[in-house]
């Protein structure tokens, strides 16, 4: 018979610090409430209000409250301590009000040390932190009919290859008997291997402990929320130091994973961690936070991370240099300010929204004419004149506005300072360079949306050449001829712009359209 254990209910015992509030107060004290246990006086005005914005501490366990006792809670006045035990005990109730939401839910995790052995057939069914049992759960879905088998070859495999990208193609996961090498009981063990077109069927014993971390990683998500016939809304997962041997750029896919799993189906999700990649990829998320764990020698503390100057510290803690970590995956060299408004919404929209600048890519500016200051060379071919952009970031995307003029016409030079860039940047590994066949950025932004800003219809797409100054405006550029007005501030058109821009918008330019797909494959790049 098959015995399923469910995962633990979470009941642990959480230590709270808050300040009490006067809404919080007023339920423990009520305004038109005196007597009883506190003695003579209004509950509210006697006792309640004197302990707004008092800091109190409390201990919950499952739905047993325990408050500290503290000095705001006793009177000055000698003989009075039944007085102070009457407010404590009044605050203490109204506490188990309060719910943790994390209370009741189910709590599931993996071990720092962990691993995926062969195993024997068990008549229980489940998955410790260390890795036992995962195994014998796969071997159960795939081969036992009361179980979806499309959960392990479907799901869970697409998983898999959408977190190993192209490091890894697996085509199908099967599970097979090893022999009789467990003598002493005459047991064979099942073992899990994984096929790949290029690699034929591999025991997953001869693989790395990456490989054997994310497949835990994916039972505990995917798997044994089924098995425990339960929501995944109800998880608390509690998964310790998953940058063991894996590699910085599939650590990031899968904490990319991680992120949207908890985002689509509502659970929780904490993690220990010594990485820098961790630090660096949810340190920019406003759903996630970061916890600094210290100890003395006989206790520890926490402490929530937040400003920029907290995490280099916390950086520096983990061994890690600037050089290291704070530089950006690659970063985007622009002219100026409004292009990195446009260009953060157009790298969003031909990016399916998964690319965000501060944690795939950062934008910089190099200011227009200052080009001709810069360089990005190797260290042995830099001039030391110029100021060399490189040694930022060897990953590096370049725009540059082609500011050619109706009288130059098509297919004029570029200015010798872009060409020279383009050069430059032409020699480096994954890079992107454009410099625009239009004028400039403002030249592609369709007709349609400069009507819905200005409320001016039917105003034509811009043409190749046509002039877009900032500031005061002369007679003979594109906003004071179609918009009427006077003043064009860049920044204040590109932000009202942006959200009317759509992909099949920009795509109706397919010089535009190509661009971007390049470059969005090139931060991809960036971030493998």
């Amino acid at each position: 018979m098959l015995v399923k254990n469910e995962s633990t209910r979470l009941n642990a015992q959480l230590q709270f610090r808050a300040r009490l509030s006067e809404q919080f107060l007023k339920l423990a004290f009520p305004e038109n409430r005196s007597g009883g246990s506190l003695g003579a006086g209004y509950h509210w005005r006697d006792h309640g209000r004197h302990f707004v914005d008092s800091e109190i501490v409390w201990e919950a366990t499952g739905s047993s409250v325990q408050l500290y006792q503290t000095a705001d809670f006793i009177p000055a006045q000698r003989g009075q301590i039944t007085v102070a035990n009457a407010r404590h005990n009044a605050i203490q109730e109204h506490l188990s009000s309060i719910k943790c939401h994390l209370s009741g839910r189910f709590f599931r995790r993996i071990a720092a040390d962990r691993d995926i052995r062969a195993e024997k057939t068990a008549t229980t069914l489940g998955l410790g932190p260390d890795g036992v049992g995962a195994t014998h759960l796969i071997q159960r879905f795939l081969t036992n009919e009361t179980f979806d088998a499309d959960l392990i070859q479907d799901k869970l495999l697409s998983a898999l290859n959408t977190i190993f990208g192209s490091d890894g193609n697996f085509s199908r996961i099967e599970i097979r008997q090893r022999g009789n090498i467990d003598a002493s009981e005459d047991v064979a063990l099942w073992e899990v291997f994984l096929r790949e077109p290029s690699k034929g069927l591999n025991a997953l014993s001869r693989s790395g402990s990456g490989l054997k971390t994310i497949i835990l990683v994916l039972l505990n998500l995917l798997v044994m929320p089924v098995l425990d016939n339960q929501l995944a809304s109800r998880y608390v997962f509690g998964f310790e130091e998953l940058e063991n041997n894996l590699h910085p750029a599939l650590l990031r896919r899968l904490f990319r994973y991680l992120a949207e799993h908890v985002a689509e189906n509502g659970c929780t999700l904490f993690l220990t961690t010594h990485s820098n990649v961790a630090l660096d990829f949810f340190g920019m998320r406003t759903d996630s936070q970061i916890i600094q764990v210290s100890h003395d020698g006989e206790s520890a503390t926490t402490r929530t991370v937040m400003a920029h100057f907290d995490r280099v510290g916390l950086l520096a803690e983990l061994g890690s240099r600037p050089s290291d970590l704070l530089q950006s995956n690659g970063v985007l060299w622009l002219e100026g300010p409004s292009d990195r408004i446009y260009f953060n919404r157009f790298i969003q929209l031909f990016s399916g929204g998964s690319l965000e600048e501060g944690r795939d890519y950062q934008c910089a500016y190099y200011g227009g004419s200052v080009l001709a200051k810069t360089e990005f060379s190797a260290p042995e071919d830099a001039d030391e004149k110029l100021v060399n952009l490189l040694r930022l970031n060897n990953n590096i995307a370049v725009v540059c506005d082609g500011d050619r003029t109706a009288a130059d016409g098509e297919g004029a030079q570029l200015k010798g300072r872009v060409q020279r860039i383009a050069q430059e940047v032409a020699s480096i590994p994954k890079h992107f360079f454009w410099a625009t066949e239009s004028k400039e950025i403002e030249n592609y932004i369709p007709g349609s949306v400069w009507s819905s800003v200005y409320e001016i219809p039917d105003i034509p797409d811009p043409g190749t050449f046509d002039k877009f100054p900032a500031g005061s405006l002369q007679d003979d550029c594109f906003v004071a001829t179609h918009c009427r007005v006077r003043y064009f501030d860049k920044c204040k058109f590109a932000a009202t712009a942006i959200p009317l821009l759509t992909v099949e918008l920009l795509s109706h330019n397919s010089e535009f359209a190509a661009k971007l797909v390049d470059l969005v494959r090139t931060i991809r790049e960036w971030n493998r």
